[in-house]
């Protein structure tokens, strides 16, 4: 019998074939399901987790510092307190700019510092330059300085109609409060002017009991303030406060202003004419020349953009039925209808995506090639929002169309080393090894592409400002 004759080669094998991750991944089946599964399963978790929103947070390191200076004017507040604080406040560490806002009443100063400045030493400071301060106006009310807290607009709704701005505002205060009762942030009011007590002291009058208008105002200041009068010591300390708040016209109208030597007293009404009305310098709104109030409908930066909107759209369905037929309620500048809609088209195009791969490939592959490269889609999307989760981003408009751009780069990778696998396995080559070979072929090209696709996008990261903190979310997703 002849036997068969055989070759003194043993079996092809390839440098660094069945050795490492690849080889371990290739030859049991279990290890790379199991990494796909939990990727997918990340990127689910991740989904439901991560802040859904319009912009990046922005942690905008400015401490703004408020003098109120009740009855000066906006020329005495520049020159007595703007003009000595502001010296005071420009030179201190990590200050990148100091703006001086002087109105009627009130002087503001907000101070803007460097990006990684530390805040809470920054105000420190602050209020150590202030406490040095010794020559601001007697009757000025203490300085108080605060962090600006930083809320994104997700929302504004418009009320308007035949009422009068009294009626309006009322309207506009339940809805407000309705919208924080239904879990919402913050609500600004725009257009509702603030009421004032105005006292109206007849000329005649002041002749007649020989007072000035300087010792009434002094007297109705001293009936609607709330100050500390020290404290009872004993057993148990007791502070002790001076209320002698009054807050409307008929309260104001029982002020004593003087009492004669007969006994006779003489009351604020009987001197003046109390009224209430509007701020005079408060911000008007209208709409077709009607009067009209903004609420602005605001999320912390915790707070999801799209749970808000439906927070608030929940909110306004279940009350237009309540409210009078003649009170619009428009809602206009919705971002969180922006957020959804680009949200849409990452899931649009991830699909046509799947799509278009799986008809190429199947016109240049074979099926099971095609399937498996299209799967590579969804999968390096979910890990990639995994990743995302885990290093404190948020989905955002930037970050979406950094997802969009990468849709087509994740697939490049799949497909050279599918097509490098398809093409061995033609060759006569057996399927795992094919797998192996050309995975361990297409490693440094592949390396090199995402290497390099990074790089492209490393500069980002040195723009600085508030563009670059709003930008530095591409490098960040391309990365992930």
């Amino acid at each position: 019998m002849s036997r068969p004759p055989t070759s003194s080669r043993g079996p092809r094998r390839t440098a660094g074939s069945n050795t490492g991750l690849i080889g371990v991944f290739v030859r049991h089946a279990t290890a790379p399901n199991l990494l796909m599964a939990m990727m997918l399963l990340v990127g689910v978790f991740s989904v439901l987790k991560l802040n859904r929103q319009f912009f990046p947070n922005l942690d905008i390191p400015t401490i703004t510092v408020a003098v109120p200076w009740p009855g000066a004017s906006a020329e005495d507040v520049e020159t007595n307190i703007l003009d000595v604080l502001e010296p005071e406040l420009r030179f201190l560490d990590d200050v990148d700019e100091v703006v001086s806002i002087a109105s009627e009443g009130s002087g503001n100063i907000s101070i803007s510092f460097n990006t990684g400045a530390d805040l809470q030493k920054a105000q420190s400071d602050i209020e150590q330059a202030i406490s040095q301060v010794t020559t601001l106006p007697e009757d000025s009310e203490r300085p108080i300085v605060s962090r600006r807290a930083i809320f994104d607009t997700v929302g504004k709704i418009a009320i308007h109609g035949p009422f009068s701005e009294q009626v309006l505002k009322r309207y506009a205060k339940e809805i407000r409060d309705g919208l924080l009762n239904a879990g919402i942030d913050r609500v600004d009011l725009t257009g509702a002017r603030d009421e004032e007590i105005w006292v109206r002291v007849r000329e005649d009058e002041l002749r007649r009991i020989g007072l000035s208008l300087d010792v009434i105002a002094q007297s109705i200041r001293n009936n609607t303030q709330d100050l500390p009068a020290g404290r009872l010591e004993g057993g148990v300390d007791v502070q002790l406060r001076s209320r002698s708040e009054r807050k409307t016209p008929e309260e104001l109208a029982n002020i004593e202003v003087r009492s004669t030597s007969s006994g006779q007293k003489i009351f604020l009404k009987d001197i003046a004419r109390i009224d209430t009305e509007f701020d005079r310098d408060g911000q008007i709104g209208l709409i077709a020349n009607k009067r009209a109030i903004e609420l602005s409908v605001r999320r912390s930066l915790s707070a999801d953009t799209i749970l808000t909107m439906s927070r608030m759209q929940q909110y306004l369905d279940e009350l237009r039925p309540t409210l009078p037929p003649t009170l619009n309620v428009e809602t206009y500048d919705v971002r969180g209808k922006f957020v959804a809609q680009r949200l849409g088209i990452l899931v649009e195009n991830g699909l046509q995506g799947l799509v278009l791969v799986l008809a190429m490939l199947f016109i240049f592959l074979n099926a099971r090639v095609a399937f498996w490269v299209a799967v590579g889609i969804p999968v390096a999307l979910l890990a990639a929002l995994g990743v995302m989760y885990v290093t404190g981003q948020s989905i955002n408009m930037i970050s979406m169309f950094a997802l969009i751009m990468m849709l087509g780069i994740i697939v490049d990778d799949a497909i050279v080393v599918g097509e490098q696998t398809a093409t061995l396995e033609e060759q006569g080559v057996s399927g795992i090894e094919a797998a192996e070979r050309g995975a361990m072929t297409m490693l440094p090209p592949v390396t090199a592409a995402s290497i390099t696709t990074m790089a492209a996008f490393m500069p980002i990261f040195f723009i600085g400002g508030r563009i670059g903190d709003i930008m530095i979310a591409i490098p960040l997703v391309v990365m992930a």
